[in-house]
C-alpha cells in the first residue's frame, strides 16, 4: 500500500462557506485516517452561482487548498454540455471509476468508510455525513469566538436570515418572516430587554421583509463576511436560523460549545450535533 501514499487524494467541493466546511471536515478526517497520503481540497467556482474560497480564516492547514475556476453562465454551460459528443463515454468511465472505488461520494458515514487506499477523488455534497467531534474541536480553534459583554439585564438574539440567490431561484424560497417574528416573540416572554441583530446577505431586503411582516421592535441588520456571521451568531444568547447550511453550522457549533437550548432552527433535526 506504500505505492498509493504518493498519489494525491482530492476532495472536490462546490458551494459557499457552508459547503466548504463540510468538505474541509472530510479532508480533515481523511488526513487523520491516511496520515501518509497527500490530501488536496479543490474548491470549484462552478454551480448555480459563482462561489470563491472562504477558508482564509484557517491559520494553518495540513493540506493544499486549490481554487478551480470553472464557473459558467447556465445557458453557455448547457450548450457546451449538449454539443459534447463524448458525453456517453465520459459517463461510462465515471461509473467504472465509482464501481472500483477510484471515486467515492462520501455523502454519508457509509460512503466515507468505503474510501480505499487507492481512491483518488472524493466528490459530493457531504451534507449527510456526521461531522466528527475532532473536527469541531479543530474548527473552534480557528473561528476564535469572543465572549460578548452585555449588561446583566440585556440579552442578544442573533438572526441569520439567508436570502441571496434564494430570491431569484424558482425551486427554492426564503424562510417566512412571520415564523422568525413568532420566535422573537416567544423569547421576549422570558426577556424583555433584548438586542436584536439580523445577519443577512441581502440586508435591505431582509430589513424591509421583517418590518413589513410586523417586526416593529428596534433591530440592526448586518452584512458581514460569512465567517464573521458565524462568529457573531455563535456567541449570542439566542440564535434563530433559516434554511441554510451556515445556520446549521452555527447551531452545531453552539451545541458543541454547550449551548443546547437557545437555538431555533427548523428542518435539520437529524443533522444536529449530539454531545452524547
Amino acid at each position: 500500500m506504500k505505492f498509493f501514499s504518493c498519489i494525491p487524494l482530492r476532495v472536490h467541493c462546490w458551494g459557499g462557506l457552508g459547503s466548504q466546511l463540510y468538505a474541509l471536515a472530510v479532508a480533515y478526517d481523511l488526513q487523520r485516517k491516511y496520515p501518509k497520503r497527500k490530501i488536496k481540497l479543490l474548491l470549484h467556482t462552478g454551480g448555480v452561482t459563482k462561489r470563491v474560497s472562504e477558508l482564509d480564516f484557517i491559520d494553518s492547514i495540513g493540506f493544499e487548498i486549490i481554487q478551480i475556476s470553472d464557473f459558467q453562465i447556465p445557458d453557455k454551460a448547457h450548450k457546451n454540455w449538449v454539443k459534447s459528443n463524448k458525453i456517453r463515454v465520459k459517463r461510462l468511465l465515471i461509473k467504472i471509476l465509482y464501481f472500483f472505488k477510484f471515486i467515492v461520494s462520501a455523502n454519508s458515514e457509509t460512503n466515507f468508510d468505503s474510501i480505499q487506499p487507492w481512491t483518488v477523488s472524493i466528490r459530493g455534497h457531504y451534507f449527510n455525513r456526521k461531522v466528527s467531534t475532532h473536527f469541531y474541536e479543530y474548527l473552534l480553534k480557528h473561528i476564535k469566538i469572543e465572549e460578548k459583554q452585555f449588561s446583566r439585564s440585556q440579552f442578544e438574539i442573533a438572526i441569520h436570515y439567508r436570502m441571496g440567490d434564494l430570491l431569484t431561484l424558482s425551486e427554492k424560497s426564503i424562510s417566512p418572516a412571520n415564523k422568525i417574528i413568532e420566535l422573537v416573540r416567544q423569547i421576549q416572554k422570558s426577556h424583555s430587554n433584548l438586542k436584536i441583530n439580523v445577519y443577512s446577505d441581502s440586508p435591505q431586503v431582509a430589513k424591509k421583509t421583517l418590518f413589513s411582516a410586523g417586526l416593529t421592535d428596534e433591530f440592526t441588520v448586518w452584512d458581514l463576511p460569512t465567517i464573521e456571521v458565524i462568529q457573531a451568531c455563535a456567541g449570542a444568547n439566542y440564535f434563530i436560523g433559516t434554511n441554510s447550511k451556515v445556520s446549521l453550522w452555527i447551531v452545531n457549533i453552539r451545541r458543541y460549545m454547550g449551548e443546547i437550548n437557545g437555538n431555533y432552527l427548523e428542518g435539520f433535526d437529524t443533522k444536529l450535533y449530539n454531545p452524547n
